[in-house]
């Protein structure tokens, strides 16, 4: 599930699983009042264009204009390697963008650091967005 499924159309299947929804729904709730007081906005599945066809992650950071300036994946430990793959490449096209894959089957936040161009894990590091003040994972309720 994730960055490049056709969910189009009432009924299409096979959808996000209820844990996948509920670590969306409780990043986007714990996250959006200190975001929108720095007038930025997080949008679940929302593409990272205007262009409706395009790629739609599962949150997305977007400052005034929705440029995007963090996305953010949520996946299972089956899925990870290719929600990574799918990351890699948006970020040919957004490189200034961070980036964070969270595996809600290990509990476990990736994100890549682009100085030294790889993926690091919530089991080594506390993973911070710039745009937020406390580590990602405390604004899912585990």
């Amino acid at each position: 599930m994730g960055l490049l499924d056709n969910y189009t159309g009432v009924g299409m299947s096979p959808r996000p699983k209820w844990q996948h929804q509920i670590v969306m729904r409780d990043i986007l709730l714990n996250a959006d009042k200190e975001l929108r007081r720095q007038g930025l906005l997080m949008l679940s599945e929302a593409t990272v264009t205007n262009d409706w066809n395009d790629k739609a992650p599962d949150l997305v950071i977007f400052d005034d204009a929705f440029h995007p300036l963090s996305i953010i994946e949520i996946t299972r430990a089956e899925q990870l390697d290719a929600i990574i793959d799918k990351c890699e490449e948006l970020m040919e096209r957004f490189p200034d963008a961070e980036y964070f894959v969270y595996d809600y089957e290990e509990k476990v936040l990736f994100m890549y650091d682009a100085e030294s161009d790889r993926w690091l894990s919530s089991e080594e590091y506390e993973l911070y967005s710039q745009y937020l003040s406390k580590p990602i994972v405390d604004y899912i309720n585990q």
